[in-house]
């Protein structure tokens, strides 16, 4: 199953973090089927002056995205991401979230795909073009290219 996933970071090493991570879930979910560019673009929903590297990749995962989800945060755990409770939006040095998988809607208390705000988030919107501006995005009906613009 493809599982598209951007990768995000705005603390130390942000390519090293980002690179790292795709590492580790390429060792436990499969090969990788795309990588986007990388964009530095500013922090979305809090205030902060360090901007954030992102990038999307495209997976080719053999495990069901429940189990990808547990694996994501896992690797995000090990690689220093703390989750405060009520804080929602903050620096981190990883941030790994499933966009798509497939064509699939999953609406879980674990897991929500497609991403429930893609269509508001142009650091999300820009790679995901890059690498597939065809693809028709299954609750909105629309291409990419078209909800970029």
């Amino acid at each position: 199953m493809e599982i598209t996933v951007i990768f995000g970071s705005n603390t130390g090493n942000k390519r090293q973090f980002i690179e790292e991570a795709v590492c580790r879930l390429m060792k436990a979910a499969g090969p990788v089927v795309k990588a986007s560019s990388y964009y530095e673009t500013e922090p979305w929903g809090f205030e902060c002056e360090d901007a954030f590297y992102n990038r999307i990749v495209i997976f080719n995962s053999r495990l069901k995205p429940e189990s990808f989800l547990a694996k994501a945060l896992e690797i995000e755990k090990q690689l220093g991401r703390i989750r405060h409770a009520g804080n929602r939006y903050e620096s981190r040095p990883i941030d790994i979230d499933i966009l798509f998988c497939e064509s699939l809607l999953i609406h879980t208390a674990e897991l929500i795909v497609p991403h429930p705000r893609i269509a508001e988030r142009n650091f999300v919107l820009v790679p995901l073009n890059e690498l597939m501006p065809d693809f028709e995005h299954p609750q909105l009906h629309q291409k990419i290219s078209v909800l970029l613009t």
